[in-house]
């Protein structure tokens, strides 16, 4: 029997240019410690089976057959109908793929798949590395994500991510921050739902050029920042410009006035994680985030894959 095969996909963070990033702005993103595997084992019997697990505990478990991958059928439920579309697409684009059709598939999500960090896109990328085809065109067959989370899916630094006229183009880029250990990133509670955030702001018919040029200079502007007061100042501009941009108030002035120090909006507005700066000690941190109902505070060296060579 053949061997088993083995992928894993970092997760990621939309450091800047959230929304935009659909229209052509300069991004800063990062791939996270947090990530997913896929193992492929040959098995005896027909057909395949799905195991999902999230950390120790499995939350999905099904069969299916070839058939099942080839029709279109709706009549499934929706984790399932997720995986065959992908499976679906993957034959598409790589007609060999899944010529043997006994398989028991297992992901394994290192993170509360909640929190926003990449579930579908490393599963998307974990999946086309399986089936050997490009994850930018695969991911482009089943979402109108802007592909900056496959781009960290597939590296292991900072990136700067732009796709225009969806040609997608993106660097290695340096960001470690001299005070990176006053910077945390604070789970929100709420999952937000990307695609349909994404297909709301795309449903915009209006010039985004100005805000666009102004989020790209902030991208670069956030790597250059040698001071934590330089790099509170460029995060509140970015709140500022997307707030507007939305008619949304900033998550700051929203539902932490009194907090001290700098936060900002990760991804989708209204959920997911934040990343602030602050001169406040962890304890006090926790403390003032615990009062609100909010537990999950990452340090940045708990969170931030970082290549040890450029740090």
């Amino acid at each position: 029997m053949d061997q088993a095969q083995y992928f894993y996909s970092n997760g990621k963070l939309l450091i800047t240019a959230e929304y935009l990033v659909l229209k052509g702005a300069l991004s800063l993103a990062i791939p996270t410690q947090y990530g997913q595997s896929l193992a492929v084992y040959p098995k005896a019997d027909e057909g395949f089976t799905w195991q999902a697990f999230e950390n120790e505990n499995e939350w999905l478990n099904f069969h299916f057959s070839i058939d099942e991958i080839l029709s279109s059928k709706n009549d499934v439920p929706v984790e399932k109908a997720f995986v065959l579309e992908l499976l679906r697409q993957a034959v598409a684009l790589n007609p060999n793929f899944l010529r043997e059709t006994r398989y028991r598939l297992q992901t394994r999500l290192n993170f509360n798949r909640n929190w926003g960090l990449g579930s579908s896109s490393t599963l998307i990328n974990n999946v086309a590395q399986w089936a050997q085809v490009d994850a930018f065109n695969f991911l482009a067959r089943v979402s109108k994500a802007s592909g900056y989370d496959i781009a960290c899916a597939q590296n292991d630094t900072p990136i700067l991510f732009q796709r225009v006229n969806n040609k997608i183009s993106y660097e290695a880029c340096m960001f470690s921050p001299e005070f990176k250990e006053q910077i945390y990133f604070l789970y929100l509670g709420k999952k937000q739902k990307s695609e349909k955030e994404v297909k709301r702001f795309l449903e915009q018919e209006r010039d985004f050029s100005l805000e666009i040029q102004e989020i790209s200079a902030l991208s670069l502007h956030l790597l250059d920042a040698e001071k934590a007061r330089d790099f509170d100042k460029i995060i509140e501009e970015h709140e500022a410009i997307t707030s507007n941009l939305l008619g949304i108030p900033a998550l700051k002035q929203n539902a932490f006035s009194d907090f001290e120090g700098s936060m900002k909006s990760l991804g989708a507005w209204g959920g997911d994680f934040a990343m602030l700066r602050s001169d406040w000690d962890k304890k006090r941190l926790t403390n003032y985030f615990e009062s609100k109902g909010l537990e999950t505070l990452i340090p940045w060296d708990n969170m931030v894959l970082e290549d040890e060579n450029d740090v």
